[in-house]
């Protein structure tokens, strides 16, 4: 009986030393503050209503909430009547500033930008400007923005600056050996520091699996979903639905765009 009790005592000792090692109390109070694993943030969503969404006169619409119609050009769209644009119900423009190319990554202004910039403002829309990167790298994204800011020469805009990095066979490693979120921050901000505001745009497909939206939710994003209705469950301010909408002024297919207003 004696060896019994000192094997029941030794079981209980064994068990209490496991319920200590499992939960332990307060056990990361007496700890170095950056040995302690960080709580991993939440990445934002979105609180769009699916049922608010509905098509109307070619455009994508929402209930319940404050918007604006828009469309994104570039050189592709060639000469653009604004003021029919603008009669036909767009309240909004973005504009592609420039480009780095995909081969050998030099810098270009759009052919289309000067006109479509004095076109749009002209007829009361509300503007922002986009540009299309390639960059490889944070230094390359912030001579991106740079380079946008130069073009622009001050003038003002309604909307943001945005990022658009978009893999194309050429200079650039293919999005999963990129870094992307980073070199979305990097253009952000140096755009930020020349008095724009800046914003991001993406693909589902990149949203999911490329940038980390919760480095970069402090910017406006803007979101490429084609489809019915858009159903990216997370944040995004702006939604490019269509690249073969139909506008009067417009010869060809344009992009149409929704764009959430506080």
């Amino acid at each position: 009986m004696r060896n019994y009790g000192k094997w029941i005592t030794a079981v209980l000792v064994t068990i209490a030393i496991l319920v200590g090692l499992f939960y332990p109390r307060d056990r990361d109070k007496d700890r170095d503050p950056d040995t302690i694993l960080p709580v991993v943030e939440k990445i934002p969503e979105n609180d769009y209503v699916l049922e608010n969404f509905y098509w109307e006169d070619g455009f994508l619409h929402y209930k319940d909430r404050n918007y604006m119609i828009g469309i994104d050009v570039s050189t592709h769209q060639e000469e653009v009547d604004w003021q029919s644009v603008a009669d036909s119900g767009v309240e909004f423009a973005i504009l592609r500033v420039g480009f780095r190319g995909s081969t050998a990554g030099s810098l270009y202004e759009d052919d289309y930008f000067a006109r479509n910039l004095i076109g749009a403002k002209n007829v009361g829309l509300k503007v922002g400007v986009y540009f299309f990167s390639q960059a490889m790298n944070e230094e390359e994204a912030r001579e991106e923005a740079r380079y946008a800011c130069d073009l622009l020469d001050g003038t003002y805009l309604e909307l943001p600056v945005f990022y658009d990095w978009e893999y194309l066979e050429g200079r650039v490693p293919e999005p999963w050996l990129m870094p992307m979120t980073q070199c979305a921050v990097a253009f952000c901000e140096e755009i930020e520091d020349e008095g724009y505001d800046a914003g991001v745009y993406f693909n589902q497909d990149y949203g999911y699996n490329y940038l980390d939206l919760r480095e970069i939710d402090q910017y406006a994003l803007w979101l490429a979903e084609y489809g019915s209705i858009p159903e990216f469950p997370y944040l995004y301010q702006c939604v490019q639905y269509t690249d073969s909408g139909s506008i009067p002024g417009i010869e060809g297919p344009v992009d149409l765009n929704l764009m959430f207003i506080e």
